[in-house]
């Protein structure tokens, strides 16, 4: 081997090493990244030649110095950390989480997703989270947590618990009132409760309370005039109710069956009618403000979700505010025969590849697939470290080519100096 060549395979040693360290300092800097995947810089020996240009063999064994053959990704799972927001997940085991377009899908072990205008699942960059629709799991697709498979009820029944001010001046209900203004100022105090039709759809019922004398009140309910067929923002009277306190801020128990407001509306739609009733008598009349505190209903509709709930097994449920589950989809998982063959895309996505094999398609804990832990997300898998003791030893490797092309350089200029 000539001096030429060493200094070419030290220059190689050096390009090799700053590849290497470069691949760390991306670890590092993606220490604290969701779900990042390390990397890790593989080292091949490169063929020497087999003669010089002059003809002259090699001494046999040399070579022509190292390469980075490959970076390779680490996909071992990183530690699971609770977030408690309801729609992060993350995988406890094999497989990745399906998202973009159901005829190519592309994998992630992110699990951060949010809800769009919608009502589709997605990533936190916007793309569809697939997975199954309701409780089937034949057709992949996206997945709208709003087409939630809950049967609507009608309201029935209301209670209202709560005080009314009984220092409250005296305001007899204004006659044909023409917004809902004029009646907020006029009541002693209003209240707004939500009711469901047979339908699902919601509708607001506006009750204003008037004092009309000592221990006595009026409660007048209204309704927006769009929700029963008429004129948008006017107030439309839909039945009112009288009741009495006795001496001690209460309504006698005898008389509480008939502080109740019985209600008919015909709203707006062709929706068919479905009475119900307001019952006013837990009410009671003490100094110190009005204000309801607690309010015991039936009814629900399509969109009364209040909380969502993701399985092990994928399963997403929606539950309504008196506690009913359904499902809204499942979670689809994905795996390959060789994860080294994927394809590492922008930020934590991969694509399915030739050398990967075929994208199986399957839910949570089945053919091996690991498990989803709700309300959790998966940490990064870059062990700090390990990943600077690596550097140490790149660093040197570094350093040694580097000595090597400065020996190489020094012995050249010497033989040229002897020639001269």
């Amino acid at each position: 081997m000539r001096l030429e060549s060493a200094m070419r395979t030290s220059r190689e040693g050096l390009v090799a090493h700053g590849q290497a360290i470069s691949v760390l300092g991306d670890n590092i800097s993606n220490a604290n990244t969701t779900a990042y995947k390390g990397n890790r810089a593989e080292f091949a020996a490169l063929l020497g030649e087999r003669a010089d240009d002059r003809g002259a063999s090699l001494p046999a064994g040399a070579g022509d110095g190292v390469a980075v053959s490959r970076v390779r990704v680490d996909f071992s799972s990183g530690t699971t950390s609770p977030t408690g927001r309801e729609l992060d997940v993350a995988l406890t085991g094999e497989g990745f989480f399906l998202v973009g377009d159901a005829a190519a899908p592309r994998l992630t072990r992110l699990g951060n997703f949010q809800v769009n205008a919608a009502g589709i699942l997605t990533t936190s960059d916007g793309l569809p989270v697939l997975g199954y629709s309701g409780a089937e799991t034949e057709q992949l697709g996206t997945i709208n947590l709003s087409n939630l498979d809950i049967e609507p009820q009608p309201t029935t029944q209301i209670a209202l618990f709560g005080n009314i001010d009984g220092s409250s001046r005296l305001t007899p209900p204004p006659p044909n009132p023409a917004t809902f203004n004029e009646l907020g100022s006029a009541a002693a105090f209003s209240s707004t409760q939500s009711v469901y039709d047979a339908v699902g759809a919601r509708h607001d019922v506006q009750l204003f309370y008037f004092k009309t004398a000592p221990n006595q009140w009026t409660v007048q309910a209204y309704s927006n005039g769009q929700d029963v067929g008429q004129a948008a923002n006017q107030p439309v009277l839909l039945g009112q109710t009288n009741f009495e306190f006795n001496n001690i801020g209460q309504i006698a128990e005898a008389q509480q069956g008939q502080a109740v407001l019985n209600l008919n509306p015909a709203w707006a739609g062709g929706v068919a009618q479905t009475p119900f009733a307001i019952s006013f008598g837990n009410l009671t009349q003490y100094a110190g403000g009005s204000r309801i505190v607690n309010v015991q209903t039936d009814g629900r509709g399509n969109d009364d979700i209040v909380a969502i709930d993701i399985a092990e097994d994928g399963k997403i449920f929606g539950t309504t505010a008196n506690g009913e589950r359904s499902q809204a989809g499942t979670l689809a998982l994905g795996t390959v025969a060789n994860k080294d063959g994927l394809l590492r895309e922008s930020g934590s996505l991969f694509s399915v590849t030739q050398e990967s094999g075929a994208l199986q398609i399957g839910q949570a804990l089945t053919d091996g697939r690991g498990g989803i832990q709700g309300r959790a997300l998966e940490l990064s898998n870059v062990d700090i470290p390990q990943q600077f003791v690596d550097m140490i030893v790149y660093q040197r490797g570094y350093q040694a080519s580097s000595q090597v092309l400065s020996a190489a350089s020094e012995l050249i200029k010497d033989t040229i100096a002897m020639i001269r």
